[in-house]
């Protein structure tokens, strides 16, 4: 808040803090904790641009500022209807900003997505505004995650099974662990296991061997359709925010959308989100429901 309070009185601009701390609390921060009950591994941040950012933020600020585009500091481009990347590869955040609908995208700004991020610290020194410094953990923990998922969710034991079902060992909580997770298992065995599934009806942690983390497709839900999708057309889709783009087919099926890949993937992880990109467009993205291995 100082820097920012700094940065609009050296721009000469108005500066007016808006508190959507309980609306962060009950979409974001729950959101997150119901889905580790449910043995997900949300990514809340997509659902803060939707909710908090471009949703009650936005809505806030036309209150009190009348109508206008609304500007964020994203690295993403918005060319008319239509969401891009960002030019600068390693900042581009068009993957955490999937949930836009398209009819609202003409409301928005994003004046960094055609810079460096290198760039746009260069030019704040060049006027003497503070630089912050970068976050790219969750904003609502402090600490380790782990701490946090303990305070607010009671441990509960449970096996570790293989996929036969034998119990190899205990867990404390099915949220403290996430598919292709190998630290932290505790388990002594011939070769490395890897979390393959979990199981929070069952309270069962699955592992298996490195082989079995790979996964041919994955069934989405919740998903948010930008552009006009071809069958046979072959796109490219990242599983995760820092993962590399993977090539892939979107395939629909009575309404239901999944993702085949060309390659196997290693860890698509439920809950996360899947985004689709033709070229630098995005077309789709969705939560992750399961993954779908070769066999």
């Amino acid at each position: 808040i100082n820097n920012a309070q700094l940065i609009a009185r050296t721009l000469k601009i108005p500066f007016v803090e808006i508190d959507v701390s309980e609306e962060f609390n009950e979409s974001v921060k729950n959101y997150f904790l119901e889905s580790l009950k449910a043995g997900l591994t949300p990514n809340p941040c997509t659902v803060c641009n939707e909710k908090i950012k471009f949703g009650i933020g936005f809505e806030k600020v036309k209150k009190l500022f009348g109508e206008g585009l609304f500007a964020t500091g994203h690295y993403a481009i918005r060319e008319d209807s239509h969401l891009k990347k960002g030019i600068d590869s390693v900042k581009d955040q068009s993957y955490m900003l999937w949930r836009l609908k398209k009819t609202e995208l003409v409301n928005y700004i994003f004046p960094l997505g055609t810079y460096l991020k290198s760039d746009v610290i260069n030019l704040g020194l060049s006027i003497n505004l503070p630089v912050a410094k970068e976050s790219e953990d969750l904003c609502f923990i402090e600490g380790d995650i782990k701490d946090f998922i303990r305070a607010h969710l009671s441990e509960k034991e449970g096996n570790i099974v293989d996929k036969s079902g034998k119990v190899l060992g205990k867990h404390k909580g099915v949220y403290f662990y996430t598919i292709g997770q190998r630290s932290g298992l505790g388990i002594s065995y011939k070769e490395p296991l890897y979390v393959i599934d979990t199981n929070p009806v069952n309270n069962l942690v699955v592992v298996s061997t490195y082989e079995d983390c790979f996964f041919k497709s994955a069934e989405l839900t919740e998903v948010n359709q930008l552009e006009d999708v071809e069958p046979s057309k072959l796109y490219k889709a990242k599983i995760r925010y820092q993962s590399a783009f993977a090539d892939c087919y979107v395939k629909e099926n009575n309404g239901a959308i999944s993702i085949e890949f060309t390659t196997p993937q290693f860890a698509i992880t439920k809950g996360q989100s899947i985004v689709v990109y033709d070229n630098d467009t995005v077309i789709l993205g969705g939560v992750i429901k399961k993954g779908i291995r070769n066999n």
